[in-house]
């Protein structure tokens, strides 16, 4: 998150300023309870005769305490200014991400349907790469690259977020054409280690894949297939007229979408690769991985911005003399006046 210079490293921390009028509230009616309770004990002008302690200017207590909390929690969120961007040089593998938006990855034969399922794992998987250029390709009845190589993994996070079946354009499995986009995203990246991650349930793949496959394997690429789904198959949920209703064929039968298995085996193994069902969520992420750390690392220019200024000081120090104020007030050293019951 960033405004206009200011970026925010923890920007889900300041939804906690949403308890700062809450507890001026509870502040406020604890001291009313406070006052109301004192007064049945014992009269108010009988209280005031006997009390050695100074008025606590409560108001002016509750204000500087809550001027605290929200200075802690500007703090926690920790604004950054820019620092000075350097450029580096960095060693990765380029990696590239090839997903299948196609209507049957909306079947819901895994929990809560296979897209999703494949979302939570391909986001896993970044977050498990985050030493590694990686890239994002789509595919359905056709491919394309939907995000090009890049060190950004909250980019990626947030692309892959943004799947939908609703982005294909034609249907079909066209594994083939996603190898052979890879292939040429990879081109102008000859001198670094070519990886690409197929995350499919391989139904209705087309016929090349195979062949595209054992082409890419020659020019250095390793390819694991991650199949999403069971062979047991599910329907495939149509909304397109309202209501529960599934996809139908010419019969009108309901269409049972299933895991084809065999053909990412065969896809994989053409490349080098292995094949996973992501439904062993633990063992397919540590053969990704182990694909990914075999491969040669190349190296690239990266800008730094690892060293961007810090502000939350500027917040934390005055937080702790407010609160060293607010606690000598408590203790009656900085309050002169005599002044009661104050709300």
């Amino acid at each position: 998150m960033s405004i206009m210079n200011i970026t925010v490293e923890n920007p889900y921390a300041l939804l906690l300023l949403l308890t700062v009028p809450i507890l001026a509230i509870m502040m406020t009616s604890w001291r009313k309870g406070r006052i109301i309770l004192s007064e049945k004990i014992v009269n108010k002008t009988i209280f005031d005769k006997i009390s050695v302690r100074k008025s606590d200017r409560f108001g002016l207590r509750r204000a500087i305490t809550l001027f605290a909390i929200t200075f802690i929690i500007f703090a926690i969120s920790n604004p950054q200014l820019p620092g000075a961007k350097q450029l580096v040089n960095k060693e990765s593998s380029d990696i590239f991400i090839a997903f299948d938006i196609s209507r049957s990855m909306l079947s819901q034969d895994i929990a809560p349907d296979r897209i999703t399922k494949a979302k939570l794992f391909a986001v896993k998987l970044v977050e498990s790469m985050r030493s590694e250029r990686i890239g994002l390709i789509v595919f359905a009845g056709a491919a394309y690259v939907y995000m090009p190589l890049t060190n950004d993994y909250n980019a990626a996070i947030d692309f892959i977020n943004g799947l939908s079946t609703e982005m294909a354009s034609y249907q079909g499995t066209a594994i083939g054409d996603a190898i052979e986009v890879a292939e040429k995203a990879f081109t102008q990246e000859a001198n670094r280690s070519k990886g690409l991650i197929i995350i499919s349930d391989g139904e209705d793949h087309d016929s090349d894949a195979e062949k595209a496959a054992e082409k890419a394997s020659q020019g250095g690429m390793v390819i694991t297939t991650l199949g999403v789904g069971t062979e047991r198959g599910g329907m495939i949920p149509d909304n397109s007229t309202g209501g529960a209703n599934y996809k139908l064929d010419d019969q009108g039968n309901p269409i049972r979408s299933k895991l084809d298995a065999s053909a990412l085996k065969k896809i994989a193994t053409k490349a080098q690769g292995s094949y996973y069902n992501i439904g062993d969520n633990t063992e397919s992420l540590k053969g990704v991985l182990d694909m990914v750390s075999k491969l040669d690392k190349g190296e690239y220019q990266s800008i730094d911005t690892a060293n961007n200024f810090s502000l939350y000081p500027f917040f934390l120090w005055p937080a702790a003399i407010l609160l060293m104020i607010e606690l000598l007030m408590g203790m009656g050293l900085l309050i002169t006046k005599k002044q009661t019951h104050e709300v």
